[in-house]
């Protein structure tokens, strides 16, 4: 009975959801939310809900950031988890929960798509070892309920997806069903955490050549071509938000975040950070090795996987073969990006230098955990070499004991009650709309506001200038305004300038002046009545980013429905 329980198919994986469950434990507590360091979570999803109410579709300008002033923020800042979050909110969720659902969404893609791939590399044992493994990883658990860090989190979602659909392509070339799939799991990466997306290449190239080495014993160039269709077709998805981030981030003020406390040199970590620690805090990345929060591998995450790399070398050095050598392929990367994050290797991030963009080398852990937890699949087929049906002992033994060892990680250090009304309002909604105030500032200001914007008219030049406004709307990226003054005077208006903002006044296009030190718009005015509208159009990259986009999404549309795979497989 249990043998023909075990092989069922479903068995391994529904196991699997039923251990991931207990991490939403504190997700699902009513009216309880918890303090994180990237705490712009439910503003995100705000302006995000606010773009598309109001047509603003790519949301680019968020209206009420930067104190009231706006900003280009997803121009420049991945769009996904929020538009995850987004869809939560439009099933009637407020915008708290939204987060929460979606922080339970992604816990739970994750450990499947970890079990898809490592089931397809021995089994659905191994794949229910892995995704344990990957779902119960300190650092994971970090990134939502300490650091806040939802984009680098959705960004983990992918990795498996990738590793999966890329060995399927490499292997299967004529399956065109594995291009489309594995194009879209590297725009979802695009989509959620650039920096993931930079140095997950690092990790990416050596498995596609894996792959490539042990299908062909000849060199065939159609699974290369079919990789860089997938990735031609992955940017073109992506292209309305990667092509502005490549084109125009000449335009705003980004030396900060790379600066001072942000430089990649000041966060490095020690042995004992990675190996030893069990501390688990929420507090900063502090320079050195003191801890304020946890950088832990995880005692089960390295102490398995380094018994694999031994046992595999032993296999390998017995009888050579690529099968043997995958195993310790994995668990190298995964030393690699360990090797990343320590200070005695800071020369590896001169030679990579675009990688000190990531801002902290212990992000490298995301792959870290990635990898080991992968390689816990290769534990059934050695475990049966030692004794056969132990593992059948072994995997419940190490499940407990992870989940013992981890499940405290789920739960924020601290929370409270909080309801999207309190979030939004008074001192709480001022922290938000000022939070990261310098990141994305468009550099024709010098400096960011240091108080909240007023309705439509900032400041007038001279100051005592009588005008009237006589009546105004506005939305996320547009205002619309009726104003009669007596004099001629110069009018700064309470938003920043940005390329492609254009004003009308009258009917007619007027040109305007950028007021030096905040960067705000100026409209200088003679005496009389005026209409004033004003919006922010698409640049030429933004517009021919946005029809790439389109296209290439009903390309992808159009052959998922008709599943065109169906006549080639």
């Amino acid at each position: 009975m249990f043998k023909k329980l075990f092989k069922s198919p479903f068995f391994w994986p529904i196991l699997l959801v039923i251990f991931v469950l207990p991490t939403f434990n504190f997700l699902i507590k009513p009216g309880l939310y918890w303090n994180m360091h990237d705490d712009m979570q439910m503003i995100r999803l705000l302006e995000m809900d606010k773009c598309l109410q109001d047509g603003q579709i790519p949301c680019r300008w968020t209206p009420d950031l930067g104190f009231g002033y706006g900003y280009p923020l997803f121009n420049f800042y991945p769009p996904l988890p929020s538009a995850v979050a987004q869809v939560f909110h439009w099933l009637g969720f407020s915008y708290m929960y939204s987060i929460k659902a979606s922080a339970m969404l992604l816990i739970l893609l994750s450990a499947l798509a970890m079990y898809l791939l490592a089931k397809e590399l021995s089994g659905p044992i191994g794949g229910f070892l892995a995704g344990l493994f990957y779902t119960y990883a300190p650092y994971r658990a970090l990134n939502i309920f300490v650091r806040g860090a939802f984009n680098e989190a959705w960004a983990s979602l992918f990795f498996p997806l990738i590793f999966y659909f890329s060995k399927k392509l490499i292997t299967q070339p004529a399956k065109i069903k594995y291009l489309i799939l594995l194009s879209l799991s590297w725009s979802g990466l695009f989509l959620s955490h650039n920096p993931m997306a930079l140095t997950f290449v690092l990790f990416f190239a050596p498995w596609c050549l894996y792959w490539y080495l042990a299908t062909y014993k000849k060199f065939t160039f159609t699974p290369v071509f079919r990789l860089i269709l997938a990735g031609l077709l992955a940017l073109a998805l992506s292209a309305f938000f990667t092509l502005p981030v490549l084109l125009e981030t000449k335009l705003v003020q980004i030396d900060t975040m790379f600066e001072n406390y942000y430089h990649y040199s000041v966060h490095f970590l020690s042995l004992r950070q990675l190996f030893l620690s069990q501390f688990w805090g929420d507090g900063p990345s502090i320079w050195n090795d003191p801890d304020a929060m946890s950088y832990s591998i995880g005692i089960l995450h390295y102490l398995i996987p380094f018994f694999i790399l031994i046992y595999s070398l032993y296999l390998f050095i017995k009888k050579p073969s690529f099968k043997v050598f995958l195993p310790i392929l994995i668990v190298f990367l995964a030393l690699f990006s360990i090797v990343m994050t320590h200070e005695r290797f800071s020369f590896l991030w001169v030679i990579l230098s675009p990688i000190q963009k990531i801002q902290f080398p212990w992000r490298f852990l995301n792959h870290t955990l990635f990898l080991f937890s992968l390689s816990l699949t290769f534990l059934p087929a050695i475990i049966n070499q030692i004794r056969p049906k132990l593992i059948y002992f072994i995997t419940p033994a190490l499940a407990l004991i992870l989940f013992l060892l981890n499940y405290k990680n789920f739960f924020p250090v601290s929370y409270g009650p909080l309801t999207d009304e309190i979030k939004f309002s008074e001192k709480a909604w001022t922290n938000q709309i000022t939070s990261g105030i310098y990141d994305y500032l468009p550099k024709t200001a010098s400096t960011a506001a240091k108080s909240a914007a007023k309705d439509i008219i900032d400041e007038v030049i001279p100051a005592n200038t009588e005008y009237e406004l006589l009546g105004w709307q506005k939305g996320t990226d547009w205002q619309l305004f009726n104003l009669k003054n007596e004099t001629q005077a110069t009018f700064i208006l309470s938003t920043l300038y940005f390329p492609n903002f254009r004003l009308i006044n009258n009917g007619r296009e007027q040109a305007y002046g950028v007021e030096p030190e905040l960067g705000r718009i100026t409209i200088d005015l003679p005496p009389g009545q005026h209409q004033i509208y004003l919006k922010l159009y698409n640049t030429p990259v933004r517009t021919i980013a946005n029809l790439i986009s389109l296209f290439s999404w009903i390309f992808v549309s159009i052959s998922l429905l008709t599943r065109p795979w169906k006549k080639r497989t």
